[in-house]
């Protein structure tokens, strides 16, 4: 009897992670371009808490931008010369895979010296931090997947390449009403028949 309950409280866990990940479309409505603004993707990220599970898209237009993971050291001084991870096909998507900090800077000119650059926080799916959080001084380069087609990462274990197919496909929203209550709805169902086992 333990161990049903201890399998059924680890699915409710894996479970409600997956349905409440984030997918955050990096700049919102600016999308990934070089902003007016130096500071405007820092200030975009700190309204946000970034979790493991959660994916991150950055959306540009052909040729005219990019996305490189990088460490923090290539990320504070721009280096563009040996990045973790490289991809130059709109758009971008990166799951978020483990916590720690992450960096992404555009490589194309001189954007990331003009502000195209993002650094984030990761925290674990469930608990953790409640606010938005600094990255912190360790550089954290692994942990994220590149899931878009024609992506490279130039570096061994940076991370694996998985084609998502037609960007023509659409789901609902993060946070909307149909994705968030549906979620809910059918986890307490599920929480609800397991105690009924019981």
């Amino acid at each position: 009897m333990a161990g049903v309950f201890k399998t059924v409280t680890f699915m409710v866990l894996v479970f409600a992670a997956v349905v409440f990940a984030e997918d955050y479309d990096v700049g919102d409505d600016t999308e990934w371009t070089r902003p007016a603004d130096p500071e405007f993707y820092n200030t975009w990220a700190a309204s946000k808490t970034f979790r493991v599970g959660d994916e991150l898209e950055f959306e540009f237009p052909a040729g005219r931008h990019d996305v490189a993971i990088v460490t923090k050291d290539a990320y504070e001084n721009c280096d563009k010369e040996k990045p973790i991870s490289h991809m130059t096909m709109s758009p971008v998507k990166i799951m978020l895979n483990t916590t720690g900090p992450r960096y992404y800077i555009c490589t194309v000119g001189d954007h990331c010296r003009f502000g195209q650059k993002l650094a984030i926080d990761v925290v674990a799916a469930t608990g953790g931090a409640t606010t938005p959080t600094t990255p912190g001084t360790t550089p954290g380069t692994g942990g994220t997947t590149p899931t878009t087609p024609g992506t490279t990462p130039t570096t061994p274990g940076a991370g694996t390449t998985t084609p998502t197919g037609s960007s023509g496909t659409t789901t609902p929203p993060a946070g909307s009403a149909a994705s968030s209550l549906g979620g809910v709805t059918f986890l307490v169902a599920f929480v609800s028949a397991a105690v009924a086992l019981f």
